[in-house]
């Protein structure tokens, strides 16, 4: 039996050349792929890195919508803590109006927890870690509000009392003291936060078309007129 070597029908130069120019057109192919998913991903993430800080823009917002109304909520808490008082020293006497409750705003994280992990990865380590410290503290912020709301919501429960037992003067007491707190968490939390959100991600605070109406019975003493001077 006769073996005969192996030769390419132009030779082996043509052969070589042949197979450069087959694995430069994978390579190209390749690389003009990755170009277009490297397009498309910054499509992607430049899209998710406008929604998302929409999202946060409008819920930093909360926070001066809140400020607002800090002046009325410490009157109000300040007028609670003088009935409470004048009723333990047996001065007891009935609100003139109701309590009312301070308006607060939900924070949004539509735009955040419906995010692709692959498109989230894309962004930059530094950026991705910033925004998920901000949303973190918005979750925190929301514990603050809500509980803060409930406070006020029982504190709505004394309308129109015409008497304070203990048992009342001491769940009273509580609620201001609760109600109290929250204001100082929400208000402390907000001069910090908005400060690093500008600093770090130069993110502000950015007001939405309809916000709640403030309750506008929050402003109005209920104190009677021979009691607010005291």
């Amino acid at each position: 039996m006769i073996f005969h070597r192996l030769t390419p029908l132009h030779g082996w130069r043509a052969f070589w050349g042949e197979v450069g120019i087959i694995v430069l057109g994978v390579l190209i192919a390749l690389g003009a792929q990755q170009v277009v998913e490297s397009v498309n991903w910054r499509h992607e993430v430049a899209g998710f890195r406008d929604a998302v800080r929409d999202e946060m823009g409008e819920n930093l917002d909360s926070y001066p919508y809140r400020a607002k109304q800090k002046a009325c909520i410490k009157a109000r808490l300040d007028e609670l803590q003088h009935w409470l008082n004048a009723w333990r020293g047996g001065r007891g006497f009935t609100l003139t109006g109701p309590i009312g409750i301070p308006a607060s705003r939900v924070i949004r994280t539509s735009v955040w927890d419906s995010t692709d992990p692959v498109t989230l990865a894309h962004l930059p380590r530094d950026e991705r870690i910033e925004y998920s410290f901000l949303y973190s503290e918005f979750s925190n912020n929301e514990v603050h509000r809500l509980d803060e709301r409930e406070a006020w919501i029982e504190l709505a429960s004394f309308d129109g009392a015409t008497m304070l037992d203990h048992q009342d003067q001491m769940r009273l007491q509580g609620l201001i003291s609760r109600a109290r707190l929250r204001d100082e968490r929400i208000d402390n939390n907000a001069d910090r936060f908005l400060k690093r959100a500008a600093k770090k991600s130069n993110l502000y605070p950015k007001p939405i078309g309809d916000p709640p109406t403030y309750d506008p019975r929050l402003c109005v003493p209920i104190l009677p007129v021979g009691q607010r001077a005291l």
